[in-house]
């Protein structure tokens, strides 16, 4: 039975290798998976979805798969959030990021949020997720490359940042930094540079290509699922628009 992946901008750059075996689809979109649902698939893993130029994949959607008796698993970006918030439903969650959701020690969307190229271009990231940043800061802090001061120096700038501006040229730009230091980090972050939804996402493909990830218990059964207007009038909507193009 396949597995399919929702995935865009967390896995660019992740070689193809680590694909094998997994129907790879775009970034996904209300209805997305709820049309992936009706193939009855074994697993539907939700990794990256659109959230502010299209409508979101919505918690109904992933209800409705885990009520057909369908694996339902997220991490690193939109996958780590539908996780976090559907979990006591029987969704799984995968990585750090999803962690950090669902205990409550991040809440933020936008945390997680990049800008990133067409299709076409593999979705490739424009902008820096404030996750992958802090990751960053993180390992060069351990790696005693940073000072403590400019490490809060970078979180604070990278906080206040919108994530559609959020990258590490204008970060650096707006850090209270000598110059000379600016020079410095700008060479030291073209090899230093983190993703911690990119290792989360690799984790969860991982987890699948091993059949790792196994259905909960207390997973929602077709018996418990209301079945609302809005529910059937999306069912209606999937089943007559044509199939989106896939990715790889």
């Amino acid at each position: 039975m396949a597995k399919i992946v929702f995935a865009g901008p967390s896995i660019y750059g992740v070689a193809a290798a680590e694909f094998s075996g997994l129907d790879v689809r775009p970034p996904a979109i209300r209805g997305d998976l709820l049309a992936a649902a009706f193939e009855k698939p074994e697993h539907i893993a939700l990794i990256d979805g659109f959230f502010e130029n299209a409508p979101s994949v919505w918690h109904k959607e992933i209800l409705y798969a885990l009520s057909q008796g369908i694996v339902v698993s997220g991490a690193s970006s939109m996958g780590a959030l539908r996780a976090a918030e559907c979990a006591s439903f029987g969704m799984v969650g995968v990585g750090k990021i999803f962690d950090d959701y669902q205990s409550g020690r991040r809440s933020a969307d936008a945390d997680v949020a990049v800008t990133h190229a067409p299709a076409e271009l593999g979705f490739r990231p424009l902008t820096e997720a404030l996750v992958d940043v802090e990751a960053t800061i993180r390992a060069l802090r351990i790696n005693g490359r940073i000072s403590e001061a400019e490490s809060k120096e970078f979180g604070r700038v990278a906080a206040e940042l919108h994530f559609s501006r959020r990258s590490w040229p204008t970060i650096l730009n707006a850090a209270e930094l000598p110059e000379m230091r600016r020079d410095e980090l700008r060479h030291l972050l073209k090899n230093a540079r983190r993703s911690q939804k990119q290792d989360d996402a690799r984790a969860l493909l991982s987890a699948l290509r091993q059949g790792a990830i196994i259905r909960p218990a207390h997973a929602i059964a077709a018996s418990q699922l209301a079945r609302t207007p809005f529910l059937e009038n999306l069912k209606d909507e999937i089943r007559a628009r044509p199939a989106r193009a896939q990715n790889r």
